[in-house]
């Protein structure tokens, strides 16, 4: 591509049939009503960073005279989100902390606007006692709930390699705060996509006879349906694991544009960029994987239970006694992910990808994430030099082939990724064979690649499956040189 750019320096917007990039203010979007699944965004941190335009300080959140300020422009941005929201849909975001009187510790590198943030460690700064933590995240959660907003959570965000501070008087912060909104109390999830593994603790408690909430069966009942038995059976912890806590672990990434990239693209530099798997979680458990064009719903994972009978042995006639006196109906239940549903008899009709939203876009983070995991993402941002970055690092750096990567490793045997299941559109195209293109041609591919090597794929069906390939990658790439702009 030699020194070609890709698009142009002012670029209002671009997007594809799987991601937009898309600039405006996050306080008014150009997004008809109730048109998203699901909000997933990390607002700039109050008085910190200074982000450019042109190269130039542009009024932007974040850049408020007083903490209530800020915690008002950002409920602004709730009121215009609710309208964009599905009634079943939710919003994630992430709010840091700051202490009063610490000023901006990163803008000299990016150009502050003087005078932003207190200029001294030891002052009061906006009626908050110097050296105190504003609480800039409760004071922001308070208001939503205040304003109607539902708040089903509070993830902390563990950051096992954070940065060090130079404080010898009160702990080093390591942590983060994630808030879970939504407008109504029915909303999508698929809590089974998230589920992780049973620790030994937990099995130990299961065969003492704890009932714990990451149990499927409980005494009296057969697996927990709610279907009395004449027997007693002992609590087995829900096959696809449990359910996962409020407090997530997840490592920050670093973020480096090649000198190439930036020079080529006039790209800016970019500080903030939160990891890959967070909006990797949060996208599985709350937003569907297509919306049914049907009924309207949103597909969620459906679950099927194979249950073993104990024999006439000796031994396993044993086993079936439990520690409370009572006996097992079954010798062993098992639970896997086995397809999809909603509220069709049959979840036969086609679909379209669920709609996922960060309006505080940047470096397209989660648009690139969304993309991976066949959602349409959309990225907005009020700047074009970081649309510019976002467009850059969506649809040429490859770096969500990682979120594409761990989604593979973890989804269970049997459930097709977003391509397969394209694929599997096509007439003549199984899912045997749609896992064998997969596996010949990669993700992202390549259609050089020789499909006839595909396990199972012979030749005479080579040029039907690249006549689908070569649909798809339309609908996923774009032409060299192509931007659209509004």
């Amino acid at each position: 591509m030699g020194s070609r750019r890709l698009f142009p320096k002012k670029v209002a917007a671009k997007f594809d049939k799987q991601t937009a990039v898309i600039q405006s203010d996050a306080r008014d979007l150009p997004l008809p009503d109730e048109s998203v699944d699901l909000i997933v965004t990390s607002p700039p941190y109050f008085s910190l960073r200074s982000y450019r335009d042109g190269g130039e300080h542009f009024e932007q959140i974040g850049d408020e005279a007083t903490p209530q300020e800020f915690v008002d422009a950002l409920s602004e941005c709730m009121v215009e989100w609710r309208r964009v929201l599905k009634p079943s849909g939710s919003v994630c975001i992430n709010l840091g902390d700051k202490y009063s009187g610490s000023g901006g510790h990163n803008n000299a590198t990016i150009g502050a606007k003087k005078g932003r943030g207190p200029s001294s460690y030891n002052k009061e700064a906006n009626g908050v006692r110097a050296k105190s933590l504003m609480g800039l995240p409760w004071r922001f959660a308070m208001a939503q709930i205040d304003a109607g907003w539902i708040l089903r959570a509070e993830v902390i965000w563990s950051k096992p390699n954070g940065l060090p501070e130079s404080v010898m008087d009160r702990v080093r912060r390591s942590h983060e705060q994630w808030f879970h909104f939504v407008k109504e109390p029915q909303y999508y999830s698929a809590i089974d996509e998230l589920r992780e593994p049973h620790t030994d603790i937990s099995l130990a408690r299961m065969k003492a006879g704890f009932k714990g909430s990451g149990y499927q069966v409980q005494a009296g009942r057969v697996d927990g349906t709610g279907v009395a038995t004449g027997e007693t059976s002992v609590p087995t912890p829900n096959p696809l694991g449990k359910v996962p806590g409020s407090v997530w672990t997840v490592p920050t990434e670093p973020f480096i544009v090649p000198d190439e990239a930036r020079e080529t693209y006039d790209l800016p530099d970019h500080f903030a960029a939160f990891p890959q798997e967070w909006p990797r979680r949060i996208i599985l458990g709350w937003s569907p994987s297509g919306i049914c064009s049907v009924c309207g719903e949103g597909r969620k994972p459906k679950t099927g239970v194979t249950r073993t009978p104990f024999t006439g042995d000796p031994l396993d006639q044993r086993k079936r006694t439990s520690v409370q006196g009572g006996t097992r109906k079954w010798k062993d239940t098992s639970r896997t992910i086995t397809g999809e549903t909603c509220a069709c008899d049959e979840p036969t009709a086609s679909t379209t990808p669920a709609v996922v939203l960060d309006p505080f876009g940047g470096t397209g983070t989660v648009a690139g994430v969304a993309r991976t995991l066949g959602r349409y993402g959309i990225s907005n941002d009020l700047s074009s030099d970081y649309n510019r970055l976002a467009i850059w690092r969506i649809w040429e750096s490859n770096h969500f082939e990682k979120s594409y990567a761990k989604h593979l490793a973890e989804k269970q045997v049997g459930q097709p990724s977003p391509l397969e299941t394209y694929l599997m559109s096509f007439p003549g195209i199984g899912k045997v064979s749609a896992r064998a293109i997969v596996d010949a041609v990669g993700n992202p591919f390549s259609l050089t690649s020789d499909i006839t090597e595909a396990k199972g794929v012979g030749a005479k069906a080579e040029g039907k499956m690249r006549d689908a390939l070569g649909e798809f990658g339309s609908w996923v790439t774009v032409d060299d040189g192509e931007d659209i702009t509004s």
